[in-house]
């Protein structure tokens, strides 16, 4: 009797089905992770704001944070880029997750001692426990670095909800505690800077203890963390370190510092050619505008670029090709005519209600007082624009671009570096615009990659009209706008925004202005 073979189940698409199921949840962690953490720090950072100087917040968000980042991200970004995608055995991972933990703690030593031999006697003298902060901050980084290799460990085995544990306890801590000293040390200048060195601190400590807590607890076991050799029976050899994986790390290493320049760019820049008092405003302004990018501007280039992906890349035929491209441009166009919408709420709104916002969320100390916070904010509000635009056009780019294309690209980036540079050196030291030109100075930077990007566009979509006249709105659009500028900013200068009710009446004028602009859009 013929018996018929039950068919068997299909292992590989049910271990995708696995692996897209965990991946998608740790992502939505993540998400929820980073918009609770940013809504938080924000929060306790206006409160904040009132009890301490310009100064102390510059030296905070910009030095301090720049140290940090310089540490962790030239240690490890490298190997945890290779290493998270590496199929390779457990114990070969840990082994060179713990090169990261080495080459921190001279990355560590030798960041510190730069910081340690460039303070100067200024800030020596209004910031006497300064020393100390940067020795705080140094020692928080490398706790981070010295659960590197279980942070590593977590993420091949899809341990996302541990991250989220013990990276969100470390946050909310960070904040109370800064908040919470911020409030004992009020009207000790000298020992404010602390009140950020020992939150970093605890942070760094809390991702170590986290860590280390987890995976002692699960794996019994400390020996099982540890490096060890591993041996190849097949090869009847013996070695410490995957060549293939330690090669890619150390390439990857390499590049991370060429990319930690360009990420970090306008705080270096900053850093070195403008005061403490500008330093503090430009963190502040910048506080404010990460709202918006990472709010609004990722989701949007985020999906715009997985959408052009998929819809040119996909087409077989010419015919189906073309009409692809012409899809393709349709929506690219209508994107960019929507951040140039959004640019022009910005700029023809924003900049007349930065003086009634700042106000109103921290006080008089930012919003009258030395350094023009409003001024730099409205400055700010011009660059919202160029972020949008840039944004969209170079996700188009990196959505369809090949594999030359994109290191070409990469040239071009040493380019747009070299050129920010300058253009930050003219208008902040020769031109001494401080904050606002380091603001000028990025503008000028993404004028030029936009540019670069939107030759790119024109010429993969040849077959497509594209000019640059197709982003403007109608002109009655344009009139409102222009028209609504002058109204708000005539109520900004004689109804004034001072007192309560001088506020209330100004922002009554932008109301109208704004809903007679939508009726015109």
């Amino acid at each position: 009797m013929d018996t018929k073979e039950e068919p068997k189940p299909d292992t590989t698409s049910s271990k995708d089905d696995n692996l897209l199921a965990a991946t998608a949840k740790g992502a939505s962690y993540l998400i929820l992770l980073q918009f609770l953490s940013r809504m938080l720090t924000f929060s306790l950072n206006q409160i904040v704001l009132r009890y301490i100087s310009k100064e102390t917040f510059g030296i905070a968000s910009v030095n301090l944070e720049l140290l940090s980042s310089t540490i962790l991200f030239i240690s490890r970004e490298g190997f945890r880029s290779a290493l998270i995608r590496s199929s390779k055995n457990q114990q070969s991972i840990i082994n060179l997750a713990y090169i990261p933990t080495l080459f921190g703690l001279v990355t560590t030593l030798v960041t510190c001692a730069y910081y340690l031999s460039t303070i100067t006697e200024e800030q020596s003298a209004q910031f006497p426990h300064y020393r100390l902060a940067v020795i705080l901050y140094g020692a928080a980084s490398f706790l981070e670095l010295l659960v590197e290799p279980l942070f590593i460990l977590a993420l091949n085995q899809l341990y996302f909800q541990l991250r989220v544990t013990v990276e969100g306890v470390a946050v909310i801590l960070r904040c109370l505690i800064t908040f919470g000293l911020t409030l004992h040390f009020a009207g000790n200048e000298q020992l404010s800077i602390l009140a950020f060195a020992i939150a970093q601190f605890a942070f760094g400590l809390t991702m170590m203890v986290g860590y280390l807590g987890f995976f002692l607890y699960k794996e019994k076991a400390i020996q099982k963390l540890l490096p060890q050799k591993i041996t190849d029976d097949e090869k009847k050899s013996s070695y410490w370190f995957d060549k293939s994986l330690l090669n890619l790390g150390i390439t990857m290493t390499k590049q991370s510092f060429l990319k930690h320049i360009l990420t970090e760019g306008d705080k270096m820049l900053i850093s070195v050619l403008c005061s403490m008092q500008d330093r503090g405003i430009y963190a502040f302004v910048v506080n404010y505008g990460s709202l918006i990018v990472r709010i609004l501007f990722q989701p949007l280039e985020e999906t715009g670029r997985t959408f052009f992906s998929k819809l040119l890349l996909s087409a077989q035929d010419d015919r189906k090709r073309r009409a692809n491209e012409q899809t393709a441009a349709n929506v690219l166009l209508i994107l960019i005519k929507f951040h140039v919408l959004l640019g022009l709420v910005f700029i023809c709104f924003a900049t007349n209600y930065t003086s009634t916002l700042i106000d109103l969320l921290v006080g008089k100390k930012w919003s009258v007082g030395e350094g023009n916070a409003p001024g730099v904010l409205a400055m700010y509000c011009v660059y919202v624009p160029f972020m949008g635009i840039n944004g969209i056009t170079e996700g188009f780019v990196q959505a369809v671009a090949s594999k030359n294309d994109l290191t070409r690209l990469s040239y071009f980036m040493v380019l747009f570096s070299v050129c920010f540079m300058a253009s930050g050196f003219v208008s902040m030291h020769l031109l001494e615009l401080g904050a606002t030109g380091l603001i000028l100075a990025n503008m000028v930077n993404l004028a030029i990659r936009i540019c670069y990007s939107w030759h790119y566009i024109r010429r993969y979509l040849s077959h497509v009209a594209l000019s640059v006249r197709q982003w403007s709105p109608h002109v009655a659009t344009l009139s409102s706008f222009v028209l609504a500028y002058f109204v708000t900013h005539w109520s900004k200068t004689f109804i004034g925004w001072y007192t309560l009710e001088e506020k209330a009446l100004h922002v009554a004028v932008g109301g109208v202005c704004f809903i007679l602009v939508s009726l015109v859009m």
